[in-house]
């Protein structure tokens, strides 16, 4: 029965070849588009990679937040942070206090 056919058409082999030529070529471009186009798996793990250092630095951007208005609320209460702070980064002192500078000079063989 197969020959009687292929007797008639004599191209439908070739055909058959080159449909199933064509469904093999379409599948690879599929996986290879699947695995290195703008919407494929490397690009997922990259965008994935990205987006959990984004929520590293939100986390460490929130941490910063609360230890800044931790801050700001104890200089609008605490009289002894803002003095804390008039002495640490202004080097201001009281009327009679006597302040030293202490210079740390490099180890020797350093610049």
């Amino acid at each position: 029965m197969l020959n009687a056919r292929e007797n008639r058409d004599p191209d439908a082999g070739l055909r058959r070849k080159a449909a199933v030529l064509a469904s093999i070529l379409a599948v690879i471009g599929l996986i290879v588009g699947s695995l290195f186009g703008d919407r494929g798996m490397l690009h997922l793990l990259e965008q994935q990679k990205a987006t959990q250092e984004l929520e590293r630095q939100l986390d460490d951007l929130r941490a910063e937040n609360g230890r800044l208005a931790a801050e700001i609320r104890a200089l609008k209460t605490d009289p002894r942070a803002i003095e804390r702070l008039a002495r640490e980064d202004l080097g201001l002192a009281r009327p009679g206090e006597t302040v030293f500078l202490i210079r740390e000079e490099p180890a020797p063989g350093r610049p």
